[in-house]
């Protein structure tokens, strides 16, 4: 029974951030046929904001979830205006923009690593200790992150569902000429979901980089774990994204105990294969028809 429940633990602990990391993929597929893989660039910046602001400028942990949310918004702003949006009207577009990303990516890391330097550092934004449970101890560090991840999940489907941005985003989704007839800014529209899927992922990489470490590649991995779970899901299924996330944390804790730490992420890309054979659009996701 112990054993049961370390594995619940942190498998949900790890599901909780991979959730987080693959809102913000799930969100710009979804609205925008796009696939950012500058994605762990906002991992990375939001980490180290938030190591700069607590042992830099000795700010309080209170405020360091907001400046790192101000900053992935502001550098979803950039990317949008720098790179996006001249890029959108191309027929080429799905795959112009994951060449540009990669540049994009690749640029960061290198700025990272110029004004960082490249060793690991240990992100202050964490919590000591842990609530014993009979033998198993859950530390105060899984609590924060699954608190901070799902009441992150809340807000964002939120916007999505209930406030007029969200409804703006979503009508642009699925129908964007007939929107743009309609009136509705689209570009506009764009923006506010790279900003808003920016400011996410910047706070997903203060929640990975406290569990882990911090270093320029940081996002990197994470990125490829949240398009794996995108890709199972059904791309530009937010909800199901989530779903799966939490349901692929259990597993690759599960397997990890198992077989050993090392075979977890091989079992996921095993996993994504077998499905893409059985069901090539995902557990959630629906085949697209274009008329002609």
């Amino acid at each position: 029974m112990d054993i049961f429940l370390q594995i619940i633990i942190s498998g949900v602990s790890l599901g909780a951030m991979y959730a987080v990391g693959t809102i913000a993929l799930s969100l710009l597929w979804g609205t925008m046929g796009m696939m950012n893989l500058a994605h762990g660039s906002f991992i990375a910046i939001g980490g180290y904001m938030a190591y700069w602001c607590m042992t830099v400028m000795g700010a309080s942990w209170i405020f360091v979830l907001p400046l790192a949310l101000a900053a992935g918004m502001l550098g979803g702003y950039l990317l949008y205006h720098l790179v996006v949006r001249w890029m959108f009207e191309r027929k080429e577009f799905s795959v112009d923009i994951i060449i540009a990303t990669v540049a994009v990516a690749a640029l960061v890391e290198n700025g990272l690593l110029n004004v960082a330097g490249p060793e690991a550092k240990r992100q202050p934004f964490s919590i000591s200790g842990g609530l014993k449970l009979g033998d198993v101890v859950l530390p105060y560090q899984t609590i924060l992150t699954v608190a901070v991840a799902i009441i992150l999940m809340v807000i964002v489907l939120y916007i999505v569902t209930r406030t007029k941005m969200g409804i703006v985003i979503r009508a642009v989704s699925q129908q964007q000429v007939a929107s743009q007839l309609m009136g509705v800014n689209v570009m506009s529209a764009f923006a506010q979901a790279m900003m808003l899927a920016g400011g996410v992922a910047a706070i997903s990489g203060v929640l990975v980089t406290g569990a882990t470490q911090l270093f320029p590649g940081v996002g990197f991995d994470t990125t490829i774990k949240a398009l794996v779970i995108c890709i199972i899901a059904g791309l530009g299924n937010l909800r199901g994204a989530i779903f799966m996330a939490f349901v692929l944390g259990l597993f690759e804790v599960a397997v990890q105990y198992i077989f050993g730490q090392q075979y977890g992420f091989p079992a996921m890309l095993s996993l994504v294969i077998v499905l893409l054979i059985l069901r090539p659009h995902g557990l959630f996701g629906k085949e697209t028809v274009e008329r002609v």
